[in-house]
């Protein structure tokens, strides 16, 4: 184009112009204007690669001139190539494709900084494209038209009704599913898509059999894959396009029968081979039960994962490692795992009947089987098998095998010799449980029991026998029914007693599926621990007794109580005795020293069958040769438990005597409701039935199996009551001709089960015997036996009818005065520290009717206390008994079986501690001789003398007795005075009281009481009795009745100072005369009768315990008016005298003197050093000092003088009872 021209270039759309070549060039002329310049890029730069462009042949446009001044022309040539390239390749697979997408683009052509706007981009999914992917299954097919099974890839056809697949093949995707995993075996049903070329696709039931369905249009891509999907349900058959089941249906069929499909087979061929891909969804789900862990988690198409039990927890059923195969079933079955300790001994109970024959061979195969999933060993679990019909076979024991799979095969090889139609279900379980579970057998004594029973045939209700498995803790029942009728359905819950422990299958097959559901039950321990066993707090020997009938339930009951009861030798220890007509030690309490040898023992015990039940005999044996010599021990007790049916033989007799001998207790078990009242009898006759235990049958024995053992293991049999006191306790026992030998033995009985409540011992109670009639003779000191045990044995040994009384008679208060004077002493056993208990038994009312007063004089001792215990007692013999006690302490009853009944609270009250508070013992701050003077007369005699002496130890035991301190002695009188015991003789106040209870009474009308004051003033008080210069000395005397001369010998002693005469005067009606012998009333003391001596008890205590009043001095004839004193103030003398006052108007016994005259106020401070006065009797004068306090007088101190006779005299004061007088003080007397 020459130079000026412009012309425009376009391109089509999708592409752009380039210049692929331009030149400026000049236009010569004649060899001048010659030369040229490129312009291609120039141009390519001014049109900037776009679709068109308007070209310019100038200077400008080309920028430059290649030769001025000459014209130039634009030469180019041009071109439009495609904007954008072909399509890049797709973009990689991913390493799993599952919704990726793939992606390919193209890119710009024009030069590198010239866009081409947004460049075209394709997106595909990984899926389409075939890359492979981990939710599916990817399989390929030649070209060779052979059918090639999924079941390698796990993907089939069963559990399913229909399934997706995409697939890639020019032509014919060819698949069967068969009811076999191969094509030359079982029916199929066959499907051919994109056949004939993709012109046809079609349906058939057989290979290449019936044509049931066609589609006639291409279908298959050929490039990418296709999606399809067939589905199979009741009678139709179907495929269609696509993802979703049920869409884009292509082929129908409808069969009135359908084919089983079970596995998927494919192929290609008549030119194509395939792709093909399935839903990888045949990966197994892991079935974990608890305490279980995943250590391989391989859940993939023939993948293997590995288990383990959780930490603390041990393997006891299952396998630990699983291969995933096809239809998504593991091999194996899921491990089990239960408590480490766990330990379970399984029985197989099935049915082998006429009814099971034609299954058994599958029904024992299956069984063999779950056996054979089951971790068999010593430490784990061991299973043995039991079959019934109308008969039970005892096939394979607990420990038979070590190993599962022999066990499995031995159960599988079980056969049926002869099949019945009857069947007895209740008896296999009884069989089972009463005689297979059993040591011998195999069955592991720490180990659970587990029955499992398998049934297809109803009869005998066994719910019954699986109640009575059930109440063991240990036990638990599993029931299968086979194709079950209803009646069998609700026989099989109610033995389970829990539905989640039955399963139902319709045929052995069908177990299969349920195994880890039965071995999650079955092979696994409780949660719930065992209970521990009992506590028994106390030694027991027990003896059961059995009756040789239907032994193998009492068996069973006993057996299984011993893994409850901790045995031992110095624990609880067991023997067993059976009986029928006669009885056998069947062995010791020593024999066995656990509770497993023990339950081997009692299983191992021969069963017998007789028809005679005498219990007595059973109960004879055991107390004759197992409660003996060194098996019977002393600080156990001894538990005779019978069991018993509903037969009854005379036992009342024997059990009262077995039960009143020392620690023995009667347990019975019963079986049925005939004779209960006479059973009961046999264990308490008081009413009291705790330890009789009764069940309706054989059967339900097991029911009182808790009850039962709580019983027999009670430690609460024995009660001893405690004292917080010592008690010295005399038995006083009835031994007149009234008395039957059965009576007699009825009391020593009642005695013993006292004493087993009480404690002996030298530090507790200590016991004595006496027995009595017309007098009494002691058995046993209270010294001789240390133990209840010797006591008991003691008591039973006593015989009747002593020769040392008449029998005729029964005479109570001479037994109460023989146990006073020969029982209650230090030598036989009487503790100073101890109360003295009489308790009487008694037949009876006492000749005379005197107890009530000898028993009120007894207790008037604070140190006794007297209990009566009545058998038969006539109503009018209660007063003189009641009269006798303090209230509550006479009990009474028809015979001393009744009372035995109340021998808890008798024992609480015979040996109760005194309530109340300690008296602080009377301490005189001085020495004392004290001399108590007892009247020992006839009129003192009897009732009365107890009554004194108990007066005299009361105030003894009040006084601190020493030999430094306070002596006492004792003398009684008649006529004359008699020596008891000297000063010296005894040093506590407890053997000076216990003392004087033994001193005896006197018989002679005499109370020659100045005889005894002379003979104790001139030959008691002496040296020689103990008699101390430095004591005063005190006469302390009773009397009741009048003697005179009493006053004389009284003034005799009262004048010897600091000797004093005291006076208990009882009702003598000489009041005056024993007044004056004690010389001052302070020291008369009067009590209306002896049964009041305790009313001035207190006041005699408080004047004999203390000290003289400060001895007087005398002097006659001399003033002491001008005597100097010191004194606080100024020395002042003072002298008074009353010339007005004589003995007769200033001296009157009981006046007291104020002296307010000015001759006798003090006119200045000083101290009084002594009094003088004159006097006319004898008595005691108070003088005092008395200081004006407003218009009353206050009084300051006081001297306390005794004068005797006439006279005058100056009393001279000592040191410190000197009185401080101050001006305008008074006295006064």
């Amino acid at each position: 184009m020459s130079e000026g021209g412009t012309t425009t270039r376009s391109c089509s759309s999708g592409r752009f112009l380039t210049i692929t070549s331009g030149t400026w060039s000049c236009n010569s002329v004649l060899g001048f204007c010659t030369g040229s310049s490129s312009a291609t890029s120039r141009m390519n730069s001014q049109c900037g690669y776009g679709s068109s462009c308007t070209i310019k042949a100038t200077n400008s446009w080309l920028t430059g001139d290649p030769c001025s001044g000459c014209g130039k022309t634009l030469y180019w040539s041009d071109s439009c190539p495609l904007l954008w390239s072909s399509w890049s390749s797709w973009s990689a697979c991913p390493s799993d494709c599952i919704t990726q997408s793939l992606h390919r683009s193209q890119s710009c052509q024009k030069p590198s900084g010239y866009s081409c706007g947004t460049a075209p981009s394709q997106s595909i999914s990984c899926l389409l494209i075939g890359c492979t992917s981990s939710t599916e299954i990817s399989r390929s097919t030649p070209n060779d038209l052979v059918y090639r099974s999924l079941t390698s890839n796990c993907f089939v056809a069963m559990k399913r009704t229909s399934f997706t697949f995409r697939a890639r093949a020019n032509n014919d995707l060819q698949l069967a599913l068969g009811t076999h995993d191969c094509d030359d075996c079982g029916t199929h049903y066959e499907f051919i898509i994109g056949g004939w070329g993709n012109t046809k696709s079609a349906m058939y039931y057989g290979l290449s059999g019936t044509q049931c369905a066609t589609y006639s249009q291409a279908i298959l891509d050929q490039t990418f894959f296709d999606s399809f999907w067939i589905s199979w349900e009741g009678n139709n058959i179907r495929t269609g396009k696509g993802g979703t089941v049920d869409s884009n249906v292509i082929m129908t069929c409808t069969r009135s029968t359908h084919f089983e499909a079970n596995y998927i087979l494919i192929r290609t061929g008549y030119g194509s081979s395939g792709e093909w891909r399935f839903p990888n969804d045949v990966a197994c789900i892991h079935e974990r039960n608890g305490n279980v862990d995943i250590t391989a988690d391989n859940t993939g198409c023939n993948a293997v994962s590995t288990y383990a039990c959780a930490s603390g927890y041990k393997q006891t059923a299952g396998n630990t490692q699983r291969t995933c195969g096809f239809g998504q079933i593991w091999s194996g079955y899921p491990l089990v795992c239960s408590d480490p300790t766990c330990k379970i001994d399984i029985l197989f109970i099935i049915e082998a009947s006429s009814h099971t024959s034609s299954i058994y061979s599958a029904l024992v195969s299956a069984i063999g089987d779950l056996a054979g999933a089951l971790q068999i060993s010593a430490n784990d679990i061991q299973a043995g098998v039991i079959t019934f019909d109308d008969t039970v076979d005892k096939n394979i024991k607990f420990n038979a095998y070590s190993s599962a799979s022999s066990l499995d095969s031995a159960i599988t090889s079980l056969s049926i010799s002869s099949a019945s139609s009857s069947v007895d279900l209740a008896e296999a379980l009884r069989v089972g449980f009463y005689e297979f579970f059993t040591l011998s057998n195999g069955n592991r004594y720490e180990a659970y029991r587990h029955f499992v029973l398998i049934s297809k045939t109803h009869s005998q209700n066994g719910s019954v026998v699986a109640n009575a498995i059930r109440q063991i803790s240990k036990n638990q029942v599993f029931t299968i029914g086979i194709d079950p009728s209803s009646a069998l359905i609700t026989d099989l819950k109610a033995i389970a007693g829990d539905d989640s422990r039955y399963w139902e299958v319709s045929s052995p097959a069908d177990l299969y599926p349920k195994f880890n559901e039965i071995l999650q039950k079955i092979a696994v321990c409780p949660i719930t621990p065992l209970p521990d066993p009992v506590t028994v707090d106390c030694k027991l020997d027990i003896t059961f007794i059995v009756e040789s009938y239907n032994m193998r339930f009492s068996k069973t009951l006993l057996a299984g109580l011993m893994e409850d009861i901790p045995i031992s030798s110095d624990g609880v220890r067991v023997g067993f005795v059976t009986y029928d007509s006669g009885a056998t030690k069947e062995f010791g309490l020593t024999t066995y020293t656990s509770s497993e040898t023990l339950r081997g023992a009692i299983e191992n015990v021969p069963d017998r069958t007789s028809s005679d039940h005498f219990v007595y005999q059973g109960l004879i044996k055991a107390r004759d040769s197992v409660f003996i010599g060194t098996d019977d021990r002393e600080d156990a007790n001894n538990h005779y438990v019978f069991v018993v049916g509903p037969f009854y033989s005379e036992t009342a007799a024997v059990s009262r005597e077995i039960r009143g001998s020392g620690n023995n207790f009667i347990f019975a078990a019963h079986v049925g409701s005939s004779f209960q009242s006479e059973y009961q009898e046999c264990v308490d006759s008081c009413g009291d039935y705790t330890r009789y235990t009764n069940t309706d049958s054989y059967d339900n024995m097991m029911n009182i199996r808790e009850q039962f053992i709580q019983k027999i293991t009670s430690c609460e049999a024995i009660i001893e009551i405690t004292q917080d006191c010592k008690i010295d306790l005399v038995f006083i026992m009835d031994d007149t001709d009234t008395i039957s030998t059965s009576k007699f033995q009825e009391m020593k009985t009642f005695l013993v089960s006292l004493v087993t409540k009480i404690v002996v011992g030298d530090d507790a109670v200590r016991i004595g015997v006496v027995t009595y009639g017309d007098d009494a003779i002691t058995v046993f000191n209270l010294n001789q036996y240390s133990t209840a045990s010797a006591v008991k044995t003691a008591i039973n040994g006593l015989t009747q009818g002593n020769a040392a009384y008449g029998r005729d008679r029964r005479i109570v208060e001479k037994a109460l005065l023989h146990t006073l004077w020969n029982v209650f002493t230090k030598e036989n056993g009487e503790r100073e520290d101890a109360k003295n208990f009489y308790v009487v038994l008694t037949y009876g009312g006492s000749e005379g009717m005197q107890v009530s007063d000898y028993g009120a004089a007894l207790q008037y001792n604070s140190m006794i206390e007297l209990f009566i215990l009545g058998a038969n007692v006539t109503s009018s013999f209660d007063s003189d008994f009641e009269g006798a006690v303090t209230e509550g302490r006479y009990m009474s009853a028809s015979n001393f079986i009744e009372l035995q009944c109340n021998s808890k609270g008798l024992v609480s009250n015979i040996t109760e501690c005194p309530t109340e508070d300690p008296v602080p013992l009377a301490t005189p701050s001085c020495k004392l001789d004290i001399l108590f003077i007892l009247e020992a007369s006839s009129s003192s005699a009897g009732a009365k003398f107890v009554f004194l002496k108990s007066f005299f130890a009361n105030l003894a035991r009040k006084i601190s007795v020493s030999s430094d301190t306070v002596r006492i002695g004792v003398i009684t009188y008649d006529y004359k005075g008699y020596r008891q015991f000297d000063l010296k003789t005894h040093t506590t106040n407890d053997d000076v009281s216990n003392a004087i209870m033994k001193i005896p009474e006197g018989s002679v009308p005499k109370n020659l009481l100045d005889k005894a004051l002379l003979y104790a003033r001139t030959t008691y008080f002496t040296e020689a009795n103990g008699d101390r210069a430095d004591a005063a000395n005190y006469f302390v005397f009773s009397v009741d009745g009048i003697r005179a001369g009493s006053a004389i010998q009284g003034a005799v002693i009262n004048a010897n100072w600091p000797n004093q005469v005291f006076a208990v005067d009882i009702n003598s009606t000489y009041a005056q005369e024993y007044k004056d012998a004690a010389g001052d009333n302070s020291r008369y003391f009067f009590a209306p009768s002896y049964q009041n001596l305790s009313s001035i008890e207190a006041a005699v205590l408080k004047a004999i315990s203390k000290c003289p009043s400060p001895q007087i001095t005398t002097t006659t004839g001399v003033s002491l008016r001008n005597k100097a004193v010191t004194a606080p103030c100024l020395n002042s003398l003072i002298y008074m005298y009353p010339k007005d006052l004589t003995a007769y108007t200033g001296g009157s016994r009981g006046m007291m003197y104020l002296m307010t005259d000015y001759v006798f106020i003090i006119t200045t401070c000083s101290r009084i050093t002594s009094w003088e006065f004159s006097y006319s009797r004898s008595g005691w004068i108070d003088f005092m000092v008395w200081r004006p306090s407003g218009n009353n007088y206050k009084l300051v101190a006081y001297n306390t003088i005794y004068v005797e006779g006439v006279n005058s005299t100056i009393y001279t004061v000592v040191e410190y009872e000197r009185i401080a007088v101050l001006e305008n003080d008074v006295i006064g007397w």
